[in-house]
């Protein structure tokens, strides 16, 4: 159980924590209701030195039952990607009590999602049975890849025994790089600020100073705003009574922790001052190698003693192979540096860069500087351009950055950060470009700035606006910068064809083409001449100009991975659903870097929908969660207007309409922001599914035959019919409507199938028609037909169950009842396995009064019970899979596994796994 939250002053070593009752006692509820097995996440924000690593002591103390697990972010490793990440997952590897492989470490070109999996199941491991206590500090300092990937990792911990706690000098920006800034019930925030009176007094009276008037704590308060680092350090500077100087307290000025710093470092030798200063400037634990090249005048031995003993320095945690020394406070770091005579500061970034590697030594080099540097400035522009095209874009956001801070060249440096907000939108760091939006705007007119507008607006959503900006982008470089107009040409023909807009696609893609010889334009190019050529003459179309991708998409290079994205679209859209599936599934592990991409959440989205044509529907379910999670922590809030939709596609096809309207609505509302109408095309199909599963015929019409009727859907709803057609055809064969219903099936006939689905689905709305027409027999023939077609590209079991509907209820018209009933039974048992309710209550009511519905057995009822997070653990061990493998399906924890096993026991009455296992199997057959 949790200890209480007494006073923690008399156990040896415990930080003294003061004027924080009621945020440890907000904390410690947290950590009650994590150990509950509902994990809680608290984001603790303050200036520096406010007191947020003592009251995350004070907590860690009284947590006897938890294990621990912390990571403190490091300013240099804001440049490494997943840094921090590969940094906490060895840490619980040397601390786990599990046996399995080691992880190995998550390279630069991953995703958030892929490194989340990795992250999961390396603290899941470390974690064993206790509950856990994950302290995240100084997050500000983490790599935004990293604080995805913990952002991902707790959206996807819903029922695990954790307590998270981020400490964060930027509370704001940390949230919303995580991904978690919205209102979530899991997550709570705590604003530290400056201590009251009386908790300065006892602060004071802890550190023994003495002969104090109350009038000269209220100063003292005033004087600090209650910063408990301030009060601290001033606190040091007392004389040999106790008493401090006069000076510091005589008026009521503005706190220098500076100034106070100083005068407590002033206590220490000088060569121990050299140590504090190498560690200020170096801002990242330190060897004794190390800091004896950059002190070579300390002894270092007794002066890092001192410095230990004295409190200014420790040991770095889990150092024991390389003993590292740093600073015991980032705002102590902060204090000394600033302290540091500006000459001697230089002199020491000088010899950090001497002594370090690239990227960490570029910084350094940066600071060392007293005037600009046109030759550092070169220099960095040579690496920033290699990261760009090759490594991480984020990384050469850094450089540019760099280069507009060193550059002599006014127009240099303004060129420079243009570039670096170019790169953060590339990158998908979509927040941190939105803040130089004023440095951009108020930058002279020129092509670049162009591009960056547009490039700000695609992260708005505003893919029309982006568009135009982009447009004139590429006039302007025309003329004498071939690779700058064919990267922006590129970008415009993927807005183009987000716009539904093939034809100005193909030709801005091929345009980039023709004056590129860099990979990833020529990739990205490539990609957008398929989507051209698919919205203008049809999915296969656009799959023939992928022909050179190679089969198997493992190994797919980063350059090509935006065609594989596409590849796998397509595929899925002219009914090779499994190759689909397997294009899509890779590239959701990978990162397409450079131009801009939806690729990430367009590959789950679609792999969702593939996998729920497929029959499955549990797995397409699981999928779009994972859409959901991703999407918060590193997409656009566009996205959740096609994620909404799709997950009200879903919840209507199982009959849950009410959620099924939650979802619309939701993805209604958002669709309202964007410029463009392809939210909204996806918005309105959703609509459409909530009709046809409810029978609303007309309803269907209504909803399709607007979006279909806009001109600026023309090219989207040819690229996208294999997924809408079938729902207008038959919908309008059952509403009367034969005309719209005979032209929905020719569009459906016209798309040249590369697997089993636009065929069966033909014959469906075909057999439909001719139902409505009165030939029954002529429409058992086609639907039989349907049924004749071989799986190829993977079984569509949603589309040939409803061909088997159909066809029973042609046979009833025949009077061929003996086979009526068992095309609506076998029909009928596959919508039941899917989950399909509506569906499956189709094929009763064709039955009518011929036989009575065959009775729900116990494992249906069960079945109906379970959550979606249920259903997905249940159908997992039905396969027989071991708790560790679920959870690394699910990318959740061993914890959750266990906590919807429960919940599944409970619900069945079973008593084992194996008895679970059985009846899945059953239900399955």
């Amino acid at each position: 159980m949790l200890t209480g939250t007494g006073d923690d002053r008399g156990a040896p070593g415990a930080p003294f924590l003061t004027g924080r009752e009621e945020e440890l006692r907000i904390l410690l509820a947290s950590a009650a209701s994590a150990e509950k097995g509902e994990s809680r996440t608290v984001f603790l924000g303050g200036p520096t030195g406010i007191g947020k690593s003592v009251l995350t002591t004070a907590l860690g103390r009284k947590l006897p039952t938890f294990r621990t697990l912390g990571i403190s972010g490091v300013a240099p490793e804001r440049q490494i990607a997943f840094a921090a990440v590969n940094r906490l997952i060895q840490s619980a590897q040397d601390g786990s009590r599990a046996t399995s492989r080691r992880t190995p470490p998550v390279p630069s070109d991953s995703s958030a999602m892929a490194a989340g999996g990795d992250l999961i199941s390396a603290v899941d491991d470390y974690q064993g049975d206790a509950p856990l206590f994950l302290l995240i500090e100084d997050a500000h300092l983490l790599d935004t890849a990293s604080l995805q990937t913990f952002g991902f990792m707790l959206l996807r911990t819903t029922h695990d025994h954790l307590l998270t706690v981020v400490n964060t000098e930027h509370l704001h920006e940390t949230r919303q790089a995580m991904g978690l800034s919205g209102s979530l019930e899991r997550v709570a925030q705590l604003e530290l600020d400056g201590l009251d009176v009386a908790a300065t007094r006892s602060l004071l009276d802890h550190h023994e100073v003495t002969g104090l008037a109350e009038s000269q704590v209220h100063q003292i308060t005033r004087w600090s705003h209650g910063n408990p680092l301030y009060i601290t350090a001033l606190a040091r500077t007392a004389d040999a009574e106790h008493r401090l100087p006069a000076r510091l307290v005589a008026a009521d000025i503005a706190p220098s922790l500076a100034e106070t710093v100083r005068e407590w470092c002033a206590t220490f030798t000088p060569g121990a001052r050299h140590v504090l200063e190498a560690l200020a400037v170096l801002n990242a634990p330190a060897t004794e190698r190390t800091l004896g090249l950059m002190a070579p005048d300390a002894e270092l031995e007794p002066e890092v003693n001192s410095l230990v003993a004295g409190g200014a320095a420790r040991w770095a945690p889990a150092s024991a192979n390389h003993p590292t020394l740093e600073l015991t406070h980032a705002a102590q770091r902060q204090a000394l540096y600033s302290a540091i005579p500006a000459i001697r500061r230089r002199e020491l970034h000088g010899k950090a860069a001497d002594l370090l590697a690239p990227p960490e030594n570029w910084l350094h080099r940066i600071a060392a500087l007293d005037s600009y540097d046109a030759a550092l400035a070169a220099q960095l522009r040579q690496i920033a351009r290699l990261e760009a095209q090759q490594g991480d874009p984020s990384l050469a956001a850094e450089y540019e950055l760099g280069i507009a801070t060193v550059a002599p060249d006014p127009d240099e440096r303004g060129e420079a950060t243009l570039r670096a907000v170019r790169l953060m939108v590339t990158s998908g760091q979509y927040d941190a470009a939105l803040g130089y939006a004023p440095f951009v705007d108020a930058q002279a007119a020129s092509p670049s700035k162009s591009e960056v507008l547009g490039l700000l607006d695609y992260a708005r959503g505003h893919d029309t606006g982006a568009a135009e900006h982009l447009r004139a982008a590429r006039e302007g470089f025309a003329a004498h910068h071939d690779e700058d107009a064919a990267r922006v040409s590129a970008q415009l023909a993927s807005l183009q064809r987000s716009l539904g807009l093939g034809k100005q696609s193909l030709r801005s893609a091929r345009y980039a083409l023709a004056r590129t010889s860099n990979p990833q334009v020529i990739g990205h190019a490539q990609a957008n001449i398929a989507y051209g050529v698919a919205l203008s003459d049809g999915p296969a179309a656009g799959l023939a100009q992928l022909r050179h991708l190679r089969e198997n998409p493992t190994g797919t290079p980063a350059a090509d991975m935006e065609q594989l994205v596409c590849r796998g679209v397509l595929r899925g859209l002219s009914g090779d659903l499994s190759g689909a599936v397997d294009d899509l599934r890779y590239a959701t592990r990978r990162q397409a870097q450079g131009l801009i991409s939806r690729n990430s959440t367009e590959a789950i989205d679609n792999t969702a929908l593939c996998l729920l044509m497929l029959g499955e529907a549990d797995e397409a379910r699981r999928t779009l969660s994972l859409a959901f999670d991703h999407a918060q922590v590193s997409g656009r809030d566009v996205d959740f207007a096609v994620i909404h939709s799709m997950s009200s596609t879903m919840y209507a096809c199982q009959g849950r309409w009410e959620a099924a309207e939650a979802d619309l609505e939701q993805a209604r509302a958002i669709a309202q922001e964007p410029d463009f109408g392809g939210p909204d095309f996806h918005v309105r199909q959703a609509a459409a599914v909530i009709a046809f599963t409810r029978r609303e015929w007309h309803g269907v019409l209504a909803e399709l035959g607007p979006a279909l009727e806009d001109s600026g859907n023309n090219e989207r709803a040819r690229l996208f019919g294999l997924w809408f057609l079938p729902l207008l055809g038959v919908a309008g064969a059952k509403a009367h409507d034969i005309t719209a219903a005979a032209q929905a099936h020719e569009a459906l006939t016209s798309l040249e199938p590369t697997g089993a689905l636009p065929t069966i689905a033909g014959h469906w709305v075909r057999g439909c028609i001719l139902l409505a027409e009165g030939d029954a027999h002529g429409a058992a023939r086609v639907l039989r037909d349907g049924l004749a077609v071989p799986a190829g590209g993977g079984e569509p079991v949603m589309h040939r169950s409803m061909v088997r509907c159909e066809l029973a209820r042609a046979l009833v018209a025949t009077d061929e009842r003996e086979e009526a009933v068992a095309q609506a039974a076998a029909a009928e048992r596959a919508f039941t396995r899917l989950g399909a309710q509506p569906f499956a209550a189709w094929c009763r009511d064709v039955l009518g009064g011929m036989r009575t519905s065959e009775r729900t057995t116990e494992a249906e009822r069960f079945w109906g019970e379970l959550t979606d997070r249920e259903r997905d653990t249940a159908r997992l061990v039905g396969r027989g899979w071991t708790t560790k493998e679920i959870a690394a399906e699910l990318y959740v924890s061993t914890s959750t596994v266990e906590f919807h096993l429960s919940n599944i026991y409970t619900k069945g009455g079973f008593r084992n796994r194996r008895r679970l296992r059985d009846m899945v199997q059953a239900l399955e057959r």
